[in-house]
């Protein structure tokens, strides 16, 4: 059975988050602005989200059951 976890070093972590950050910031996108975030668990939904808050965004976790209004 193949190893479904992945393993990431916590500098790993911090440089993709990083990344994730800057890359919202390249896209131009005003501070303090939402980042939905929808998907199932995984690396690189926290990603998503601690990068989101690195770069002065608010992470929202979006459900996949969520309906468009609730996005």
């Amino acid at each position: 059975m193949p190893n479904q976890w992945v393993t990431l070093t916590y500098r790993q972590y911090y440089e993709l988050s990083l990344n994730f950050a800057k890359a919202l910031i390249a896209l131009g996108i005003s501070n303090h602005t939402a980042v939905n975030i929808i998907g199932f668990n995984s690396h690189e939904w926290a990603v998503a989200f601690t990068g989101s808050i690195f770069g002065h965004y608010l992470p929202i976790g979006i459900y996949t059951t969520n309906a468009p209004d609730a996005c």
